[in-house]
């Protein structure tokens, strides 16, 4: 089996595949793992569970800070439960070497370009590997999907962060900013990360999103303007959901390059992990037993809510923003609505007023709901 990228799908895939027998070989086109990030790396709970990160890479975070446009915010937390923020290019070079120690082969700087499928034995173009099996694994454009003619992403966010000296004034939530002006069709966000503090925007994709402008509007509570930026990345981010065609007879797409994130909040990483071990356990039985083709039992295995889909449809076309400000005055239904959105349930809450010396506001708890 050879798996074209080496993100978090293709590496959860590629191990699971090595632990069930098969030969692995997994190219990318990066010269080193994480050599280019394109992701804010947050997991939720559950994505420690599929595979657990070491200490040193991750950073707890248990609450949710949802801001207005006037900045008004809710405050979500779950008991027991958290998200982590990561070391995202040091998580994948671990992943990397625990699919090694499984057994795959793992190739940096080998960029899939074009294959070709004869009597059931897959060949990639200008490169000695052939295999049963390929699994597209390569990101949002994929190019597997191109070259072997299936479904390709069309509904897109465009995204960009910079990573900046941390400060203790970033406290310890995640930090989520609805702006319909600053960032339609998503969101901004600050995340106080493992050793630096990620600043974040994305927007639909006909838009461009405009990260110093937001910077610049969070500044008066966080400070930014006094400090280096460490890093920059940017990318896109699949919100159309699962794609429908997305395997062929000796072919399957998995991770972003299959449209695996949640059309609703744009995570992935949980799916990428979980899928990508989904589809391992199939592709080993598939070309073990002939059971089931592997992309039917990824279509049949993924689960996606519909109401996530219809929440997609709102964000892009109501004003979002306006709402969430007259939820905010309206008492605990809204809160209750967005700790589902990022708890998976309702969840407490602390509301806040409007109101400080800084243009942004003073807590005051309004009590837990």
């Amino acid at each position: 089996m050879i798996v074209v990228g080496a993100g978090f799908a293709g590496l959860a895939c590629a191990k699971r595949a090595a632990e069930r027998g098969l030969s692995v070989l997994v190219v990318d086109q990066q010269s080193s793992p994480g050599q280019h990030v394109h992701t804010t790396g947050i997991l939720v709970k559950e994505a420690q569970a599929e595979w657990a990160a070491p200490p040193a890479l991750v950073r707890e975070i248990r609450r949710v800070r949802l801001y207005a446009p006037s900045h008004r915010h809710v405050e979500l937390y779950r008991d027991g439960y958290h998200f982590l923020a990561t070391r995202t290019a040091a998580l994948l070079a671990f992943l990397a070497d625990q699919a090694r120690r499984a057994g795959a082969e793992v190739r940096f700087g080998s960029p899939f370009t074009a294959a070709t499928t004869e009597n059931g034995t897959v060949a990639l173009a200008g490169q000695d590997a052939t295999c049963r099996f390929l699994v597209g694994a390569d990101g949002v454009h994929s190019r597997v999907a191109r070259a072997m003619g299936l479904d390709r992403n069309t509904r897109l966010l465009k995204g960009v962060e910079r990573e900046y000296e941390p400060a203790d004034s970033d406290g310890d939530c995640l930090h989520c900013f609805v702006d319909g002006q600053r960032a339609p069709g998503y969101i901004g966000w600050v995340v106080p990360g493992v050793g630096v503090t990620q600043v974040g925007l994305a927007v639909n994709d006909s838009q461009k999103p405009d990260l110093t402008s937001f910077v610049e509007h969070i500044d008066a509570r966080f400070g930014f303007s006094r400090r280096r930026v460490l890093a920059k990345r940017g990318g896109m981010i699949p919100v159309n959901g699962l794609l429908k065609t997305l395997h062929d007879d000796r072919v399957l797409l998995i991770g972003d390059a299959a449209g695996m994130v949640s059309p609703l909040t744009a995570g992935g990483i949980h799916l990428s992990y979980r899928f990508g071990k989904v589809a391992a356990d199939a592709i080993a039985d598939y070309l073990d037993r002939g059971e089931t083709h592997p992309g039917e039992v990824v279509k049949a295995t993924y689960d996606a809510p519909r109401w996530k889909h219809y929440a997609r449809w709102c964000y892009d076309n109501l004003p979002v923003a306006a709402c969430m400000e007259l939820g905010l005055r309206s008492g605990g239904l809204f809160a209750r609505g967005a700790g589902k959105v990022f708890f998976g349930r309702y969840a407490p809450t602390r509301t806040a007023c409007a109101g400080s010396t800084d243009g942004l506001p003073v807590e005051g708890r309004k009590g837990l709901g």
